[in-house]
């Protein structure tokens, strides 16, 4: 299989390429911003609100999938008008060149950022991905656009588009730092809900969403599986939510408050990684 990925020089990009090449995928990275020395797959520049480019590099890839992940990765890299306006371009522009060429499997990047948690407890807990979208920043907002426009697109050109509301995915340097520094601080962590994500895992999770043979379009929540810290999940919501969130099902254990049985159910993401590999 011939596989895209956007923002391929990316957090989660890079780890994304490199483990397609080593289960034996043909893939092409493209991105604005060179791969490291010695990175695997091929690598084109290309800026995705530019359609003429997305078009030339899916051409060039003979792509049968997707993996997009281009993006500005939060609010205030650039300019909010940015932000929002380029991250939604480019995202749609992946879309349509998509439909036009008849590349119908495409996992997208969306973010647990929708669910407002850095300005509001959640409402509920384990959170689903039902839970209502509280968007307190640019970023966040065009990842609610960019869920919309696959809707879009799944319904009136039958793509299968997953959107995956990723939360803390980090590439391996910066896990152990920040599981210390909340070790310290556990209220600090309380808006990822003490939870982080082995790029690797969040890897994972891509590749088997493009291998996996009939599977539902639509969001899915991407995380690790238990929470950082020592304490149990119920515990920490009870301590720094108390009655503002409602505990719907038991939480076991150190499982993580964001609910990943969706996922596991449709394409088997299980994580690997936890704070014992870091």
């Amino acid at each position: 299989m011939n596989v895209l990925v956007t923002g391929s020089n990316g957090g989660i990009g890079r780890y994304i390429v490199q483990d397609l090449v080593e289960a034996g995928y043909t893939v092409l990275g493209v991105d604005l911003n060179p791969p490291v020395e010695d990175a695997p797959g091929r690598y084109l520049r290309v800026d995705l609100t530019q359609a003429g480019e997305v078009y030339n590099a899916l051409a060039r890839a003979e792509a049968d999938a997707v993996i997009h992940m281009g993006a500005w990765a939060d609010a205030g890299k650039v300019p909010d008008p940015r932000t929002y306006g380029e991250n939604v371009q480019g995202t749609f522009n992946i879309f349509q060149a998509c439909a036009d060429m008849g590349i119908k499997r495409i996992v997208s990047a969306s973010s647990a950022q929708v669910y407002g948690f850095a300005g509001a407890p959640p409402l509920y807990a384990p959170v689903d991905e039902a839970h209502p979208l509280r968007p307190i920043n640019s970023y966040a907002l065009s990842k609610m656009a960019g869920e919309q426009a696959a809707d879009y697109f799944v319904h009136n050109f039958g793509l299968t588009i997953l959107s995956f509301r990723f939360m803390g995915v980090r590439p391996i340097p910066r896990l152990a730092p920040e599981v210390a520094a909340m070790a310290q601080n556990p209220a600090g962590g309380s808006w990822l809900l003490w939870t982080r994500t082995d790029a690797r895992d969040a890897a994972c999770a891509c590749r088997q969403a493009i291998e996996v043979g009939s599977v539902e379009p639509g969001v899915y929540n991407i995380t690790g599986a238990e929470v950082v810290l020592d304490e149990e999940s119920e515990d920490l919501i009870r301590r720094f939510f108390g009655e503002r969130t409602q505990i719907r099902s038991e939480l076991e254990g150190r499982r993580s408050p964001l609910s990943i049985a969706k996922a596991r159910a449709a394409f088997g993401y299980d994580p690997r990684y936890g704070r014992g590999d870091w």
